[in-house]
């Protein structure tokens, strides 16, 4: 009897709650004339949306300023059948609603989604719509607003040679390859969106030729920046990826932001370079005058490879901005890699800057080669103690230089690492590394620190260097 007893208590209380509810509660009347509504915004506007893709969900919020409950006779879409958008009201899909009760003084939720049709026009279109209620024989209207815009779509493709213009942006979905043997060049000003779930494999050559006044992006295909709080969010795309098989790629003024979630092969990053095949002196992948940052893993991850960089800036990462793993042959000119953290970035832990010449594949195991890097008139800098980790086994070579460079460690530097003029713990004075911009003060220590490289004439931003003592990072000092 006492197990019945616990059972049977709740239920008891419910009823007796219930009923005194219900004894004590006066009827409200709804209001059945006139009335106002108002909407939290006069005007419900979507960023560029690319066409067949859709947005993400916006919102509206409508008002009952009175002291009844009203009826929402209809909620609609003005075009109807044939709009673009779409609604959900209390949980349901549709485009036309009726009867709906809102409390006295009370508020709720329309949401709107927006779907745009494919057209054959290349420049950004307004598609507009207005969001109908009717209370009491009285209609109220919302303006919506949303850009669309055409675009090639790669959907899970295989590439064969190819060039892309810059007519419209292209579209990636479910990651794309330019195959084994196949070049595909991308001409100057073209913009590719990435899907989250993509990235581009490069098993034969990527040859990007940007320039300072039309680079080319690579991005996430989320234009409707309200979805990311109107900010660059790391990881919105997976990154590029240059397996064992490619060959003489060259990224020329490209900036890659905002990649390096963990979709497909290849470690979290923005670019991922595999091993390499027996390509000679000739490097594996070569980037002038390129920017990549935010990345929700690596900048770049490199393994026993060859890479060349020039006038580039890595920042905002988290993971290195630079690692070198496994060994290989490296050289950097004018390159500034910095991390501070940022929005999704937690730089606690990890240096902006590794390079090691073995890689643990199981316990105790190992696998390597030969590690030769060089560093000339780079900066490497950020809020750690140590922005940079060099470390060895003995099994191969190491030898790392660091030639009139600027580097935050304050640690001693081990044996293989050699340096000639080379700052350590001087701060950069960057003109506003919480903004993204790396840019030096005249008062810098990296100014007119470094030593001329007559292949490196221009800075990032396409300004004359020093031709005797140029400033050390991607940009020179005023």
């Amino acid at each position: 009897m006492k197990k019945a007893f616990l059972f049977l208590f709740p239920y008891v209380v419910i009823v007796s709650v219930v009923a005194f509810t219900f004894s004590s509660c006066k009827k409200v009347k709804v209001l059945k004339e006139g009335g106002e509504i108002s909407f939290s915004t006069d005007t419900l506007t979507f960023d560029t949306v690319f066409t067949s893709i859709g947005s993400f969900t916006n919102s509206v919020k409508i008002y009952n300023k009175q002291n009844q409950p009203i009826v929402l006779s209809e909620i609609k879409l003005a075009g109807g059948e044939a709009t673009p958008f779409r609604l959900n009201v209390d949980g349901l899909p549709g485009k036309e609603f009726h009867d709906i009760e809102l409390a006295a003084n009370d508020s709720m939720y329309v949401f709107v989604a927006v779907t745009i049709d494919p057209t054959t026009g290349t420049m950004p279109f307004l598609v507009e719509e207005k969001l109908q209620v009717t209370l009491n024989e009285k209609r109220f209207e919302l303006p919506l607003e949303a850009y669309g815009q055409d675009a090639h779509y790669i959907v899970d493709s295989v590439l064969s040679s190819a060039t892309w213009v810059n007519d419209k942006p292209y579209v990636i979905i479910h990651s794309a390859l330019v195959d084994s043997g196949e070049t595909l060049t991308i001409q100057k000003g073209c913009r590719i969106y990435m899907h989250q779930d993509s990235k581009l494999y490069v098993a034969g050559t990527l040859l990007a030729y940007g320039t300072k006044k039309d680079s080319i992006i690579f991005q996430g295909d989320r234009l409707d920046r309200a979805y990311f709080g109107y900010k660059d969010f790391p990881g919105e795309w997976g990154g590029l990826v240059f397996t064992t098989s490619s060959v003489w790629n060259n990224l020329n003024y490209c900036i890659i932001k905002n990649a390096g979630n963990a979709t497909g092969f290849g470690y979290p990053s923005a670019i991922h370079v595999s091993n390499v095949e027996a390509i000679g002196n000739q490097p594996k992948l070569e980037l002038t005058n390129c920017t990549i940052f935010n990345s929700a893993g690596y900048g770049v991850i490199a393994f026993a490879s060859q890479l060349k960089f020039g006038n580039t800036l890595i920042h905002s990462c988290n993971m290195q901005c630079l690692a070198l793993v496994e060994g290989g042959n490296y050289e950097f000119n004018y390159c500034t890699f910095a991390n501070y953290g940022a929005l999704g970035i937690n730089h606690a832990q990890e240096p902006t800057l590794a390079a090691i010449n073995f890689r643990e594949t199981a316990p105790s195991t190992y696998t390597g080669t030969d590690l030769n890097a060089a560093f000339h008139n780079c900066l490497i800098y950020g809020s750690l103690d140590d922005e940079s980790a060099f470390n060895k086994l003995d099994n191969w070579g190491c030898s790392i230089l660091l030639n009139h460079c600027l580097l935050k460690r304050t640690t001693a530097l081990p044996a293989f690492v050699q340096t000639n003029n080379t700052l350590l713990n001087k701060d950069p004075e960057f003109k506003g590394s919480g903004k993204f911009d790396f840019h030096v003060e005249t008062t810098s220590p990296a100014k007119n620190a470094g030593v001329f490289h007559p292949y490196y004439l221009k800075d990032l931003d396409d300004k004359l260097r020093s031709t005797s003592t140029p400033t050390i990072g991607c940009y020179e000092a005023d």
